[in-house]
C-alpha cells in the first residue's frame, strides 16, 4: 500500500479529491463528485486503495463494532428500546458523530423477553454491546456485565436499590424489574 501525506493540514469543508480519483475514507464525504474534509487533520491519498482519508492528532470518538457504551434510555417500545449513547467504556471523553442507537427486543437477553418495557424504561441508565456500527448503531444487552446500571422508580424517580433480580423503592415501597447489570449501581468510573 502506497500513501501519500499531504503537507498542509486541511479544513473542514475543504475539496481534498474528486470522485474520478479516489474514494472517501475516515473523516471525509463525498458531495457530487468531490470529496470534501470532515474535520482539520492531515490528509493521506491511498495510491493502492485510491482512498482519500485524513488523520487525526485526537480523532474524534465514534462507536465501532465491539465497543461497550453507556446510554440513556429515550423510548421503549414493545420491540425495541431506543437510547441516546453518553459515554464509551474506558474513557472519558464524550463520543461523536451518531449518538443515538436500537436494541431489539432479541437482543435484550439470552433468554426470551416478549416486551421490551419488561426489562427498561425511559431515562435507565444501561451498559449495552455495539454489534452493529453502519449504517445505524444496533446495540445487545444479552451478556451478564451489561443491561441496567442505574433506574430511578417510575412513581416519585428517586433511585432504586437493588434486591436480588429486582429493584425496590425505599421511598414508596414499590418492586420493579428490570434487565440488570451485574454491577447495578456499583460502577467504576475510568
Amino acid at each position: 500500500m502506497t500513501e501519500k501525506k499531504e503537507s498542509k493540514k486541511v479544513l473542514p469543508g475543504e475539496l481534498v479529491a474528486t470522485a474520478e480519483e479516489y474514494m472517501p475514507g475516515f473523516g471525509t464525504f463525498e458531495d457530487d463528485g468531490n470529496i470534501y474534509s470532515t474535520a482539520i487533520g492531515s490528509l493521506y491519498l491511498d495510491e493502492g486503495n485510491k482512498i482519500a482519508r485524513l488523520d487525526f492528532k485526537n480523532p474524534p470518538l465514534v462507536a465501532f463494532d465491539e465497543d461497550v457504551v453507556f446510554c440513556e434510555v429515550t423510548d421503549v417500545k414493545p420491540s425495541m428500546v431506543v437510547c441516546r449513547i453518553q459515554a464509551m467504556e474506558g474513557t472519558s471523553r464524550g463520543i461523536t458523530g451518531e449518538t443515538m442507537g436500537t436494541l431489539h427486543v432479541s437482543k435484550i437477553s439470552n433468554r426470551y423477553v416478549e416486551d421490551a418495557s419488561e426489562k427498561f424504561r425511559i431515562t435507565d441508565i444501561i451498559r449495552a454491546e455495539v454489534i452493529q456500527s453502519r449504517p445505524s448503531i444496533q446495540l445487545t444487552t444479552a451478556k451478564p456485565h451489561l443491561g441496567v446500571i442505574m433506574a430511578r422508580c417510575n412513581s416519585c424517580r428517586e433511585p432504586l436499590d437493588r434486591k436480588g433480580n429486582k429493584l425496590y423503592c425505599e421511598s414508596c415501597e414499590r418492586t420493579e424489574y428490570r434487565k440488570l447489570a451485574k454491577d447495578y449501581r456499583d460502577v467504576k468510573p475510568c
